[in-house]
């Protein structure tokens, strides 16, 4: 049986309980409304930045104090900074919950940024930015992202660069923590056999300030009336690595689960199109995939592979056969069926574990949407036709709307070769 409790704290922190009975573990996540898009261009990568040193040290507990706290009962702690938010988690035996809270609580209000931490832990994050530049299926997704939203954060690597990571202050640091890290702009979202007062409790006892600060905004996603289609990155390698970018939907957009079943039926498992297409019956490329993301205030499609240089047009001319097929004929029942039940299964695997019911719960509320129930997607999803699903693809799959980044070997000739393929039939 699932229940969820939600709350609102008198200094504006939100607390969302989800009880799901008969769970040995406890999922607890703490939520910071701030992330790559809200960052200037000469902060480019802070909030990343931030995300490190929490760990580093508290008031209280040294880094290692931290992780032995966690991991010394068999938990495990982690985090990551996305464009819209930055995100501790904790998963860990029901029984040591407490424990988990207060660290979990202990890194986001009391982290001390000691100057050899900082300098230590920029260094760290500038092999991060190389490591990421030196593998081409990672390093094309930022390019991807620079060519659908050019000239603003969303366009921004969200680790930085390393020009920007280099010239940080401590100060940008300790004012970025200052300004994002209150209540007002934090959630918590627990998920196990517990008690929600006591969640709320905790939350009372470890965040009592009253706090005059609002939650945090960011801009809006401009478009620009000619953008680059293209982004190329000449590479010595075996392979070449790309990414076809198409602007998708918001996360609060109606037709958000059309969108995630045509991405099933494209390419999001073994069981697609452009698997069975490009892999199983042409043996085209070894990784072809496609994934749909949601943002606010957008969103995006992304295919890519990787494939030997001699097999790039081609293959990019076979993706483009297939996403004409689904602007220009209905998807046929059966497998719009498949699809259905392929989302509703992995939802419903997903939502069995704790930490990522806390996860699903945060994403959907933390900048003030509501969670939706399993009968009201399940509604949602049973509702999708095939017509829909043409529909969409049509809007989508534009040739103007087409963007292609591609890291290997090139040449002119190659290049021009490979923009003739970029078209939607």
């Amino acid at each position: 049986m699932t229940k969820r409790y939600q709350s609102v704290l008198k200094n504006g922190l939100r607390v969302i309980t989800t009880q799901l009975s008969g769970r040995e573990t406890v999922g607890l996540v703490i939520w910071v409304r701030v992330g790559a898009r809200f960052e200037s261009k000469r902060l480019s990568g802070i909030s990343h930045f931030a995300e490190h040193m929490v760990f580093k040290g508290t008031k209280n507990r040294s880094t290692k104090k931290i992780k032995e706290d966690i991991e010394g009962v068999g938990g495990m702690l982690n985090a990551f900074t996305s464009e819209e938010c930055t995100c501790f988690f904790v998963k860990i035996p029901k029984r040591h919950f407490s424990r988990a809270f207060d660290v979990l609580q202990d890194m986001v209000n009391h982290s001390v940024s000691k100057p050899e931490d900082f300098e230590k832990e920029r260094a760290v994050i500038l092999e991060e930015i190389k490591m990421y530049m030196d593998v081409p299926s990672q390093y094309v997704q930022e390019m991807i992202t620079e060519l659908l939203w050019p000239k603003q954060p969303l366009g921004r690597p969200i680790s930085g660069t390393l020009e920007t990571v280099a010239a940080f202050k401590r100060m940008d640091l300790i004012d970025h923590i200052k300004s994002y890290y209150h209540p007002q702009n934090i959630l918590i979202t627990a998920c196990g056999e517990i008690d929600p007062s006591e969640v709320e409790k905790m939350a009372e006892q470890c965040f009592p300030e009253v706090c005059e600060d609002v939650p945090s905004k960011h801009g809006l996603v401009k478009t620009f009336p000619k953008p680059g289609r293209y982004y190329f990155l000449d590479k010595k390698s075996e392979q070449i690595n790309f990414v076809l970018g198409f602007e998708g939907l918001s996360r609060v957009d109606p037709k958000r689960y059309q969108l995630i079943l045509l991405n099933i039926i494209l390419g999001a498992n073994m069981s697609s199109r452009l698997f069975e297409e490009i892999r199983e019956r042409r043996g085209l490329a070894y990784d072809i995939k496609s994934g749909a993301s949601f943002l606010n205030d957008t969103g995006a499609l992304l295919i890519s592979a990787g494939v030997e240089p001699e097999k790039t047009p081609v293959s990019i001319r076979v993706i483009m056969k297939e996403l004409g097929k689904l602007k220009h004929k209905k998807v046929p029942v059966e497998e719009l069926d498949r699809a259905k039940e392929y989302f509703l299964g992995q939802l419903t695997i997903g939502l069995e574990d704790t930490l990522d019911q806390a996860l699903w719960a945060g994403d959907r509320v933390l900048y003030g949407g509501s969670i939706p129930t399993l009968e009201e997607i399940k509604d949602a999803v049973k509702r999708a036709t095939g017509e829909d699903i043409q529909r969409l693809a049509g809007k989508i799959f534009q040739t103007s709307k087409v963007r292609l980044a591609l890291i290997g070997p090139l040449n002119k000739k190659f290049e021009e070769k490979i923009k003739k393929e970029c078209v939607c039939p």
